[in-house]
C-alpha cells in the first residue's frame, strides 16, 4: 500500500494512469476511492493521485482538531514527497476547501484548480448544516465514536442531503451507491467523520481567494442543497478569472450522479490549462 510520511502522519494514496499529475482531494467521510468515476477517464491522459485525507481510509487518524489549512499542508507534503511538481489539483466538498488553502499557501504546487461542490467560507447556515451532520453521526455510532452502531442507517439518513430527487427515482441507483459506501475498507470511524465536519465548519478562505493565480474552474450541481450554487457563484467571483459550470439534475454528489458531465468539464478545462 503506497504511503508517504508527512510530518507525523502517514498519508495513503493510489495512482492511476500516466502523464501530467492530477491530485484529487476527497470530501468529508470519503477516501480516495471517491474518485473512481473520474480516474477511469482522467487516467487515459494524466497521472492521477488520489490520497486518503487524515481521519479516513488508510491514512493516519488524529486526536486534535484541525482546519482545512492543516489538511492542505498534508497535500503539499504529498506532492513534494512524490516529486509531482506543479500539479492540476481537484477538490470535492471538504477537499475543495483544502485545495483552496493549498492554492493560497503554496501556489508553486498548483498548476490549475478545480473546485467541485464546495464553498469559500462557512456562514451561519453552513455551520448549522455541519453541526447537524455531526449530531447524526453521534446518533448512529458507538458511545466512544470508535465504530458505527448502524452505518447503513447513518448513510440512509445522510443521502437525501447529498443526492438529487431524481436519483431516488432511478431504480437501484441509491442502493448501488449505498453498497459502494458500505464496502469501503476500512470504514471511517465516526470520530474521524465528526472531526472532519469540524474542519468543514472552520473553513474561511473567502477573503484570501483574490490571491489565487492558478486557472480555476468551479463546478456545482443545480440541485445541491449542501453547498448550494450560491456558494459556487461566490467562489467564481472571488477567484480572479475563474470559470463556472452548473451540472443539471445533480446535487452535492454530482461526481457520482453525472460523472459524464463532470468529467467532460474537467477534461476540457485541464486540456486548456
Amino acid at each position: 500500500m503506497p504511503e508517504v510520511k508527512v510530518r507525523a502522519l502517514e498519508i495513503h494514496y493510489e495512482e492511476t494512469g500516466s502523464g501530467d499529475p492530477v491530485v484529487l482531494v476527497n470530501g468529508t467521510g470519503e477516501s480516495g476511492a471517491t474518485w473512481i468515476g473520474q480516474t477511469m477517464d482522467l487516467g487515459e491522459r494524466y497521472r492521477c493521485v488520489t490520497p486518503d485525507n487524515r481521519d479516513v481510509g488508510r491514512s493516519s487518524y488524529v486526536s486534535d482538531p484541525y482546519a482545512p489549512a492543516d489538511m492542505a499542508a498534508d497535500i503539499a507534503g504529498l506532492i513534494e514527497r512524490l516529486d509531482l511538481g506543479p500539479s492540476h489539483v481537484i477538490g470535492y466538498s471538504l477537499g475543495g476547501a483544502v485545495v483552496q488553502e493549498l492554492a493560497v499557501a503554496r501556489p508553486d504546487l498548483v498548476r490549475s484548480l478545480v473546485l467541485l461542490s464546495t464553498w469559500p467560507a462557512s456562514d451561519g447556515w453552513f455551520r448549522a448544516e455541519m453541526e447537524s451532520w455531526r449530531e447524526l453521526a453521534r446518533r448512529f455510532s458507538s458511545t466512544d465514536g470508535s465504530r458505527w452502531a448502524d452505518e447503513e442507517g447513518f448513510l440512509r439518513a445522510l443521502f437525501p442531503r447529498v443526492f438529487a430527487p431524481g436519483t431516488y427515482e432511478t431504480p437501484g441507483l441509491i442502493d448501488g451507491f449505498l453498497t459502494f459506501a458500505l464496502a469501503e475498507e476500512p470504514a471511517q470511524r465516526p470520530e474521524g467523520f465528526i472531526r472532519q465536519c469540524a474542519a468543514d465548519i472552520a473553513h474561511d478562505a473567502g477573503a484570501r481567494l483574490a490571491g489565487v493565480r492558478a486557472p480555476s474552474l468551479v463546478i456545482v450541481g443545480d440541485q445541491d442543497i449542501c453547498t448550494p450554487p450560491r456558494y459556487s457563484r461566490a467562489l467564481a467571483e472571488l477567484i480572479p478569472g475563474a470559470r463556472s459550470v452548473v451540472i443539471p439534475d445533480a446535487a452535492h454528489c454530482a461526481l457520482f450522479e453525472r460523472p459524464d458531465l463532470v468529467n467532460a468539464a474537467i477534461m476540457e478545462f485541464l486540456a486548456a490549462s
